[in-house]
């Protein structure tokens, strides 16, 4: 995806670190977070 390659290249290291740092954070607050989806969504995912 070429949007996506141009968002890559236009985003600076710092703030990518800053973002992974922040998401690290979350992930430390509550494991769940990734497994759960947004924070919003609390209906539980059909299968």
């Amino acid at each position: 995806n070429v949007e996506q390659a141009d968002w890559k290249d236009d985003t600076n290291d710092q703030e990518l670190e800053a973002h992974y740092m922040y998401m690290a954070k979350i992930q430390e607050a509550s494991p769940d977070a990734v497994d759960s989806g947004p924070i919003f969504d609390t209906e539980p995912e059909q299968k």
